[in-house]
């Protein structure tokens, strides 16, 4: 079964998406996934603009409902991360969207750093003991979301071989010089899983005013298989990536290594 991840920026227009919605459509993709902060704007440049809030938040719920008629006009199931208001909060969420209707899955590890803090920026909630992201099947074969900076918990992916999940997608914003440590994470997730990992990131920059420093998105969206090998990947440039997801290949790993026994 066919999947893809498409890699843009954020300044792309909604006919120039719906083109790669096409092409993935023909492509026979069962599943596109979007990277963070692709469709709405990235969090860092909405804390500059705190005394424009209602023009903002207006602005995002209008984005939003054209995500949900684009996925009514192509056969295809879109997953993304969007920032969903609520009561004029705002949430990190996941939406998984197919013929028009949404499963919806808010963020539960959120970054916490000085120059990254989306913990204090957005209304989600962490609790105590994490729950397991929405799980859904496609042709027989078990997918879950992921949020990027969730992958560096252990309580997910336990939750995760628990279910027997297939194939995990993972949307991110990695930026700096992270490549291969996102790299190295994501093909031991996937190994020691039994898993296909399929992420998206996205590319673009960003300035961040108070030092005058540029943060580059860069890409690198990849397809990892079972046995931790990158089967695929993109460059830095606006790319979209067709990735197939094998289920005798999933059975001949899980037998093989017996990490899920």
């Amino acid at each position: 079964m066919k999947i893809a991840a498409l890699q843009l920026s954020n300044n792309k227009s909604q006919s120039e998406i719906e083109s790669y919605l096409k092409t993935a459509v023909e492509a026979k993709a069962k599943i596109i996934l979007f990277g963070e902060y692709l469709l709405n704007p990235f969090f860092k440049n909405l804390e500059s603009k705190r005394h424009k809030k209602s023009q903002w938040l207006e602005q995002i719920n209008k984005e939003n409902e054209n995500l949900l008629q684009l996925s009514s006009k192509y056969g295809i199931i879109i997953v993304t991360p969007i920032l969903e208001v609520v009561s004029r909060k705002l949430y990190k969420t996941i939406l998984i969207i197919n013929k028009g209707k949404a499963l919806r899955y808010r963020a539960q590890k959120l970054m916490p750093y000085e120059h990254w803090n989306e913990e204090k920026f957005f209304a989600n909630t962490s609790p105590k003991i994490l729950r397991i992201p929405p799980i859904f099947s496609v042709g027989g074969i078990k997918f879950s979301v992921l949020f990027g900076y969730e992958l560096h918990f252990d309580e997910f992916w336990l939750k995760f071989k628990n279910e027997n999940v297939d194939c995990v997608l993972l949307p991110s914003a990695s930026t700096f010089d992270s490549s291969l440590r996102w790299r190295s994470i994501i093909k031991m997730r996937a190994f020691l899983n039994s898993c296909y990992v399929l992420r998206a990131n996205r590319i673009g920059q960003y300035e961040d005013a108070p030092t005058k420093t540029l943060w580059n998105f860069y890409g690198d969206s990849l397809f990892v298989c079972p046995n931790g090998e990158v089967i695929d990947c993109l460059g830095d440039r606006e790319e979209l990536l067709i990735a197939e997801v094998d289920k005798k290949y999933l059975k001949e790993i899980k037998e093989c290594w017996r990490f899920r026994s």
